[in-house]
């Protein structure tokens, strides 16, 4: 009897250790993936990773393997592995190039595999596919064509004798930003109307009222069953208008991307209608609905590109109520707005005004409806990894324009997508000042003309943007080169002995030191970071202050150089100089007391002894994020904040920069006049370490 349960028992225990292996599988870590989006990949919780790979809680490596889990703990059979995707729910939002990019096959796969998503994608389809079936050559039907390699909606549209807006209606509810090869587009007839069944072609006069009436459902489930038709119903629209079921399209639960728990996604009768209050920010009221930014935004789109108060949004029924006084700022964007002031910005403060609104705008390859949507933003970044910068860039601003908005500041914002093809681009304004911000556009982009019936102000961040007769140009990060002349007219005004060293037979700033310090003498080191015999002891003066300009940025010339010039410090004295910040190497390739020990001078953007300020922001932008904000982040609250202060003041903008020196947590705003229509950012600190611990300011 014994040997009997003991059998039981191992038969058990044997049983467990199988259905474990099944509940896992094993991915193999790329470069430059985390855990974050290694779990959205494969539709898990970050938690239930942490749970299989306690070790990855703090650090993850390239070509290790963490175990993923198979179910989905939000419907409880869901599978996705490196062959299969069984059970999939299609969550709100998400589209076909999403999906075939997460589950890596193509649109033409996807919907081989599942017919019913070919007409339409929508929330609560359950996708399921075999990864190890061929994909069949395609063959497009009647009134269908399938895109291939180098086509264009033009040359689709011009093809088929139709009009390429004629095209985009009748494929609203397809289309993202660029065209998918193999993806299924319907070519739109002037002679039908019910493309199938179930299905209705929009004409002409159209209205959704009478459609509704003609189809028997409210407004609201006509909607919800055709989500692209909410902004604007258009002629050549495709409509679902089965109405069989009686019902509207079921809700899904779908997963929070910044949290372990999940959220149920309402009906429409579980919303009210909300009047956004003064001082109210994104933050505050996404907490004040019981939501994650992403899931509230989610809800209320229009809120990822301002927080305006007077507007109506929608609010869950059972919202939380631990924010019982809607005028309280929230704390994170009040500790915001006290780190940024500092007593450096008292002058702006002083003389807010509430009463009168600004305009502010920001031109970016995104339109307010791309940069809404979680999917779209996925699809232009996955087109063009670069356009991440924009959307960092923007995310820092929303910390600024939730922080203005706590001090009552009054202002609209407005996006302009980027348009390669538009040489001219007028702004109609409501508002007597204005203001225009264009990051990054660099030598090999296109901007157009820029006019305004109102006063408008050019924000350059990083951009080669010029003035034009009209309008005047605010360059609002320090340029390399200003960094470099304001070093070396430092040195220059010190009486000291200038040795230039560089790992090149012609230093790379030659001509900009002689120019500033024309008795400068220029080293030459070797490829290691040595100096020929005797060549440093000819330079060097023993009665004179040195100053040795390191002209590289390899790490073995720093490393090598500064060696050498600390075995000379006995006997003459030195300081080591750097003329543009990027030239430091990191930490952890050259420990800061060779700097401390040479008294290292060199230019900041940001100043390094404000530590307090930068983590601050870091703190508040992860709680509201969910990651570390990137260095385009910074750039977009500090620039946006200063912006919409200046903006704000009772006199012009123009005034402002010439009368006002400001200073948030990353940038100083010390703007020069350049000529009539331009203006440079000049706000650099000049620093330089202590032989002791710690940095003083030169100038």
């Amino acid at each position: 009897m014994g040997k009997f349960f003991t059998l039981i028992i191992v038969l058990m225990i044997s049983s467990q250790l199988l259905i474990a292996q099944e509940n896992y599988f094993d991915h193999t870590i790329q470069k430059g993936e985390n855990v974050y989006m290694i779990a959205r990949r494969y539709n898990v919780s970050p938690k239930a990773i942490f749970e299989l790979n306690p070790d990855s809680r703090d650090v993850i490596y390239a070509g290790r393997t963490l175990r993923i889990p198979t179910a989905n703990p939000s419907t409880g059979n869901t599978i996705i592995n490196d062959n299969q995707v069984r059970n999939y729910e299609v969550k709100r939002g998400e589209t076909k190039s999403g999906l075939s990019r997460r589950f890596g096959v193509s649109i033409a796969m996807l919907e081989q595999q599942n017919p019913h998503i070919v007409r339409m994608l929508q929330a609560g389809h359950i996708i399921n596919l075999d990864k190890t079936i061929t994909e069949e050559a395609r063959v497009a039907k009647a009134g269908e064509h399938i895109v291939i390699k180098g086509e264009t909606l033009w040359g689709i549209a011009r093809e088929n004798g139709i009009s390429v807006a004629q095209l985009e209606a009748a494929n609203a509810g397809r289309l993202s930003e660029f065209l998918q090869i193999g993806q299924t587009l319907t070519i739109p007839d002037k002679d039908y109307e019910v493309v199938d069944d179930g299905e209705y072609l929009v004409k002409r006069g159209d209205t959704k009222f009478r459609l509704a009436k003609q189809f028997n459902m409210t407004i609201a489930q006509l909607e919800e069953k055709n989500p692209h038709i909410k902004e604007l119903l258009m002629a050549g629209h495709i409509l679902d208008v089965d109405n069989s079921s009686g019902s509207t399209v079921a809700n899904s639960e779908e997963e929070s991307s910044n949290s372990d728990n999940s959220e149920n996604v309402l009906s429409e009768g579980d919303y009210n209608d909300y009047v956004i209050q003064p001082k109210e920010t994104l933050y505050g009221l996404a907490r004040k609905a019981g939501m994650t930014i992403e899931a509230f935004t989610t809800l209320n789109p229009k809120l990822l590109v301002s927080v305006n108060t007077g507007d109506v949004i929608k609010m869950p029924k059972n919202m939380s109520q631990t924010v019982e006084n809607t005028n309280v700022t929230d704390n994170n964007t009040q500790n915001t707005i006290e780190k940024t002031d500092n007593n450096k910005n008292q002058a702006l403060f002083d003389n807010l005004v509430t009463e009168t609104a600004n305009g502010i705008y920001f031109y970016t390859p995104f339109s307010s409806e791309e940069l809404s949507s979680p999917e779209e933003r996925d699809n232009m970044v996955g087109v063009n990894a670069d356009f991440q910068k924009y959307i960092d860039f923007f995310q820092g601003a929303q910390i600024a324009i939730d922080s203005a908005k706590a001090l009552n500041l009054n202002f609209d914002v407005t996006l302009i997508k980027k348009n390669i093809a538009r040489t001219q681009l007028a702004i109609e304004s409501p508002n007597k000042k204005n203001a225009i911000l264009v990051p990054f556009l660099d030598n090999a982009s296109h901007y157009p003309k820029f006019e305004s019936n109102e006063a408008l102000s050019v924000i350059g961040i990083e951009s080669n943007i010029n003035p034009n007769d009209s309008l005047k140009v605010y360059k609002s990060i320090p340029s390399e080169n200003f960094q470099k002349t304001k070093t070396l007219n430092y040195l220059a005004k010190q009486n000291a002995n200038v040795v230039v060293v560089s790992d090149l037979e012609e230093a790379r700033n030659k001509n900009l030191i002689l120019n500033i310090i024309p008795k400068a003498k220029f080293l030459k080191v070797d490829k290691a970071g040595f100096f020929q015999e005797d060549a440093l002891n000819k330079a060097l003066s023993k009665d004179q202050l040195n100053y040795i300009v390191l002209d590289s940025d390899k790490t073995i010339i720093l490393l090598n150089s500064t060696t050498a010039l600390m075995g000379k410090l006995s006997d003459h004295n030195i300081q080591l100089v750097m003329l543009k910040s990027s030239l430091l190497p990191n930490q952890n390739e050259v420990s800061d007391m060779r700097y401390r020990v040479l008294k290292l001078i060199f230019p900041a953007i940001t100043d390094p002894r404000n530590r307090k300020g930068v983590d601050d922001f870091i703190t508040n932008y992860e709680n509201i994020f969910d990651k570390k904000p990137s260095r385009f982040a910074e750039l977009g609250f500090d620039v946006t904040f200063d912006t919409l202060l200046r903006l704000s003041q009772n006199s012009s903008f123009e005034n402002t920069v010439n009368t006002i020196v400001s200073e948030h947590p990353h940038l100083k705003f010390d703007y020069q006049k350049i000529n009539d229509s331009s203006y440079s950012n000049s706000g650099i600190h000049l620093m330089q370490y202590n032989s002791n611990e710690g940095m003083i300011q030169l100038e």
